[in-house]
């Protein structure tokens, strides 16, 4: 490339950039993931007598993956129609996932 042409960006010709279309596909999973956690995490709580510190959050995370995940994802699909609140979005599209993903993962080595 020479110095004249400008160089190439992720945004896409409708104003999004490429992270946002992950974004897309990670909240979409996490929703998905939902009802797998809440089957994982309601069966956690027989092993409550022998790690009763993995059990206290896989509970937290159980009740975060049917509370705040819908909530945040709804929030960064919301949020991507008002520029402003575009950094904000993309905060929660990151953190939606991580409620349900924590509690399958920890239950399953109970």
């Amino acid at each position: 490339m020479d110095e004249t042409t400008p160089a190439p960006t992720a945004d896409r010709t409708d104003g999004t950039s490429a992270t946002d279309g992950v974004l897309m596909w990670t909240t979409t999973l996490a929703i998905a993931l939902i009802p797998v956690a809440l089957l994982f995490g309601g069966l956690a709580q027989m092993a409550a007598e022998v790690h009763p510190g993995t059990v206290a959050v896989v509970t937290a995370c159980w009740w975060a993956s049917w509370t705040a995940t819908p909530l945040l994802a709804v929030a960064f699909r919301l949020s991507q129609r008002h520029p402003a609140l575009r950094t904000a979005g993309r905060w929660a599209g990151w953190i939606a996932p991580v409620p349900p993903t924590v509690t399958v993962l920890l239950s399953l080595g109970l």
